[in-house]
Formats: structure tokens, C-alpha cells, sequence
């Protein structure tokens, strides 16, 4: 069995103080392995996108201890938790927050720039991951000349600069159409099968089921299930464009 590359071992985060304080997680335990890729369920207001936020350090717990890669990060300053971000995390959202003045290849540059790849690298090397996402032709193109599909692949392709070791994706189908959400999700699968990311999904999106290797369910900030399962919607053969 792969050892997990990211753990939460009780794990509690409370909002604000005294009358208003609000606890979105509590004592949540939870180990993440590479090659895997997990789906987080359950209502709005249940602490999914608090979760995946601490778990890509943008949030810290208020108790309880997240590692990792076996290290804890209690004590860690904010700057040795941006750079853990940036080499070992990617993102992707729902609203891809990609910059609308910025060519689709210079979205994906400015992340590389931040991981320090020489200048003279930062085209290349971002057009060649535009063209294994099937964007190959719209490497000059802007955002708004872009398919929603499109420019969430253009987001993957920024997430997975610098080959980042876990891939958080937040709702990253919600605002896509069926086929074009269900190629995202198998993107983000072959992320785990084919490169060895540890993916996790938040997602109130269905198609996204048949991609996931592992469903954990919260409510009111609590694991209330989880659950391996057969990945029936992978086709490494596939077409996988959107």
C-alpha cells in the first residue's frame, strides 16, 4: 500500500471567537496516498471546501495536526507554507481564475515563473502542457475566445506546472456541460493514474462518481462515510479532450 502523502489526524477548525465562533470541522482523521484519486461529498455548509483548504495549506487547523509528506506542519511560518504550496500543490476551481489579459500559455507561465524555471523555459514548457490537455491550438487564445472546457483545461495545465505532487480541485465541473465535465473528469483521474498525483475532488457533480477511486462524505463538518471504490470510468485508450 502507497503511504499517504497528506494526513489529518483530529482535526478541528473553528471560524472567529466567543458569541459568533463557528466550527466547520470536527475532528476530522484523514490520509490521502498518491495514485488515488478521492471525491469529496455531502451538502453545502458541511466543511468540504474547508477541508481541501487546509489540506493545500491555506488554512491552518485550530486543532489537531496536519502533515505532510510525514512532516507535521504545526509551527510552520506562512512563507515555509508558500513555498510547500508551491512546489508540492496544485489548484483548480470552479471559475478557473485565470487572468483575462493573459494568452491561455501565459496563464500557465506565470506558475512556472513562481516555481523559478528560467525565463527562456517558461513557453515551451507551457505549451507543451496545453498540448497534452488537447489545447494545442489555443495556446495565443485569451479567455474570453475560449470554451468553458477549454479554459478549465488551461487551469489544469497551470495546476499541473512544476508537477505538483497533490492536485485540490474545488466544484472544477460545476459551471461545464455534460460531456465537457465528464473529460475534465477524466483528466483529473489519469492525473492520479498516469502521474501519480494524489487528486482530491470537491464536487456535487455525479459524473464525476465513475472517476473516483475513494468517495468520503462529510456533513456538519464530521466524516460521516468513506468509502473505496472501482474506478469504472477510466479509459487510459480514451479520448480526453473537452
Amino acid at each position: 500500500m502507497t503511504a499517504p502523502i497528506v494526513v489529518l489526524d483530529r482535526v478541528t477548525l473553528t471560524y472567529g471567537s466567543g458569541a459568533t465562533a463557528f466550527t466547520a470541522l470536527r475532528g476530522i482523521s484523514l490520509a490521502i496516498a498518491p495514485r488515488e484519486m478521492t471525491l469529496l461529498l455531502g451538502p453545502s455548509g458541511s466543511g468540504k471546501t474547508t477541508l481541501l483548504q487546509v489540506m493545500g495549506c491555506l488554512l491552518r487547523a485550530t486543532t489537531g495536526e496536519a502533515r505532510f509528506d510525514g512532516t507535521s506542519l504545526a509551527g510552520r511560518s506562512l512563507e515555509a507554507l508558500t513555498q510547500l504550496r508551491l512546489r508540492h500543490f496544485g489548484f483548480v476551481f470552479q471559475h478557473y481564475n485565470l487572468f483575462p489579459t493573459l494568452r491561455a500559455w501565459e496563464n500557465v507561465a506565470i506558475a512556472l515563473d513562481l516555481k523559478g524555471y528560467p525565463r527562456d523555459e517558461l513557453r515551451p514548457r507551457a505549451a507543451a502542457l496545453l498540448a497534452r490537455l488537447g489545447l494545442v491550438e489555443r495556446t495565443e487564445a485569451f479567455p474570453s475566445e475560449m470554451s468553458g472546457g477549454q479554459k478549465q483545461r488551461v487551469a489544469i495545465a497551470r495546476a499541473i506546472a512544476g508537477a505538483p505532487d497533490v492536485i485540490l480541485a474545488d466544484e472544477p465541473t460545476a459551471a461545464l456541460d455534460g460531456r465537457t465535465g465528464t473529460g475534465v473528469a477524466k483528466v483529473l483521474q489519469q492525473l492520479a493514474h498516469t502521474d501519480g498525483c494524489a487528486v482530491v475532488v470537491v464536487s456535487h457533480d455525479p459524473r464525476m462518481l465513475p472517476f473516483a477511486d475513494r468517495v468520503v462524505t462529510l456533513e456538519d463538518g464530521v466524516v460521516t462515510g468513506d468509502t473505496p471504490r472501482p474506478a469504472t470510468g477510466y479509459d487510459p485508450a480514451g479520448e480526453t479532450h473537452a
